[in-house]
């Protein structure tokens, strides 16, 4: 999903690093998932995943940015 590589979370990651985490994302969309269930699993997966701190990622505004690319699709 190019919106999560334009976060640049990891500079210099390769472009499918977080493959699994859009695959996630993209599912849970399938299924009907609104803005705090997106959150979680980008919150869940940065922290768990790839060891970034909760204070680090804006969550809300990731999972907005995702939800509007949904709508508009």
């Amino acid at each position: 999903m190019k919106i999560i590589n334009s976060w640049n979370l990891i500079p210099g990651a390769s472009t499918n690093e977080f493959d699994t985490m859009a695959n996630k994302i993209l599912s849970h969309l399938h299924k009907g998932a609104d803005l705090e269930k997106i959150q979680n699993i980008i919150a869940s997966d940065l922290v768990a995943v790839y060891g970034f701190y909760r204070h680090e990622i804006d969550t809300r505004s990731s999972a907005q940015e995702i939800i509007d690319w949904w709508i508009a699709l």
